[in-house]
């Protein structure tokens, strides 16, 4: 169905209290609308929910599929949508048999938007009640994640495209993710089976983000001649110090390497008094859920956390995003430095690094796998070492990694001034 109505698009974006579509919306929005598969290729809150949660809302007896990894983001998404009476809701294994079976039931009757993570599909009641639905479209969020469905990330990723092709027609396919280069483009469009999709990428740069890199000598010493008993005790004081620039206006997420280091890391914190939380995927979901709610309430605006935390938190305040240790790969670093200055306000993004952490990294991607999909980890580990090691504008390094082209200078990296953090 072709939807083409200015009138009920102005209706929609009232309903979701819309004033007007973003410049970035406007293009994808039009494909979308003209009912075309589209991969949108868009930073971190540059509006990519609302892409499929509008044409949903212009057609209200129709079901949208949302395929999304996170409950946290399920969830906060629907309760948004309610709130504004939207049909909407979540299918998740923390329903009962029955609310599950209801939920199911009313939606595929009904339509609206329902929100369910990928393993959902494997279900074989769920995949026949939505053979029977009419299913206008399927959002795949995150669709980074679909190139490496068969290697490190959840499976069931990988089986989406053959779930669409079991479809007694074909539903419209919405692909969104912050972050992909071009072969990962080429694998998304073969992985859900959308050759023909239109392609909309949105410039990977954002001029408010400031970004540094800093290393720290496997001796303990730091480039500018500090000396301490430790890598690790001068990584900590490197925090320390750029906490101390930060002037407790918004948040600030510390990523870590390794859960042993979170830790470490949030005690030494706590010990002088910083008002820090944690989280890891080892933690209990209960205490996972309240150290996420201490942190978007400003209780706790310091958040030491592995890669578990952020995909899908909607914090516009983040002021300063710190890296206390390399990252796994190019993909994820600047996946969490998306996180910085959602709101437009200047923000900065310090990565501190030893030589070390590229051995430890190593081998943490070479752990499980074939060899093909170690290949592919390492290459994504390499792309971030020669981003650590490049005299460039990181920005323009960033830039050609993803396949973009390189703009001018930023003039704000720590590479453009030639000067430490």
């Amino acid at each position: 169905m072709h939807i083409s109505s200015k009138e009920c698009l102005a209706e929609a974006l009232q309903k979701l209290g819309i004033a007007n579509l973003r410049p970035q919306q406007e293009a994808p929005m039009e494909a979308i609308l003209n009912n075309e598969d589209v991969i949108i290729l868009m930073p971190t809150s540059g509006g990519k929910s609302l892409l499929y949660q509008l044409p949903a809302v212009m057609e209200p007896d129709s079901l949208t599929l949302v395929i999304s990894p996170l409950k946290a983001l399920q969830l906060d998404q629907v309760e948004s949508l309610r709130s504004k009476g939207i049909r909407a809701a979540v299918l998740n294994s923390d329903l009962s048999a029955a609310e599950h079976r209801d939920v199911l039931e009313d939606m595929t009757e009904h339509g609206g938007l329902l929100y369910l993570a990928p393993e959902q599909l494997q279900n074989m009641a769920v995949a026949d009640a939505l053979r029977t639905a009419n299913l206008t479209r399927i959002a795949v969020d995150e669709a980074h994640t679909l190139p490496q469905a068969k290697d490190d990330f959840r499976k069931a990723y990988g089986k989406i495209g053959s779930f669409i092709d079991s479809l007694p027609r074909h539903p419209q396919v919405i692909a969104l993710t912050a972050t992909a280069t071009r072969k990962d483009v080429d694998r998304i469009r073969k992985s859900l089976n959308i050759d023909n999709a239109s392609l909309f990428r949105t410039p990977m740069r954002r001029d408010n983000l400031h970004l540094y890199i800093k290393r720290i000598d496997s001796s303990g010493k730091t480039r500018n001649g500090k000396c301490s008993q430790s890598i690790e005790h001068t990584l900590f004081q490197s925090v320390e110090r750029e906490l101390s620039k930060w002037d407790k206006d918004g948040t600030v997420i510390i990523y870590c390497p390794t859960v042993k280091l979170v830790k470490r890391l949030c005690k030494w914190l706590k010990a002088r008094d910083y008002p820090v939380g944690k989280y890891h995927g080892k933690m209990k979901h209960a205490k996972r859920k309240a150290a996420q709610a201490a942190f978007m309430s400003g209780k706790k605006p310091i958040m030491v956390a592995t890669n578990a935390f952020g995909l899908g938190i909607d914090k516009p305040d983040v002021r300063l995003v710190i890296h206390a240790g390399l990252p796994l790969s190019m993909d994820g670093y600047v996946q969490e430095i998306g996180r910085a200055g959602r709101d437009g306000k200047k923000s900065r993004c310090v990565l501190f690094y030893a030589k070390p952490d590229f051995d430890r990294n190593r081998r943490i991607l070479s752990r499980s796998g074939g060899r093909k999909a170690v290949a592919r980890r390492l290459k994504r580990l390499h792309a971030l070492h020669g981003l650590v090691d490049s005299k460039k504008c990181l920005w323009r390094v960033i830039e050609k990694y993803f396949g973009e082209k390189p703009q001018k200078k930023c003039e704000k990296c720590c590479r453009c001034r030639q000067k430490s953090v």
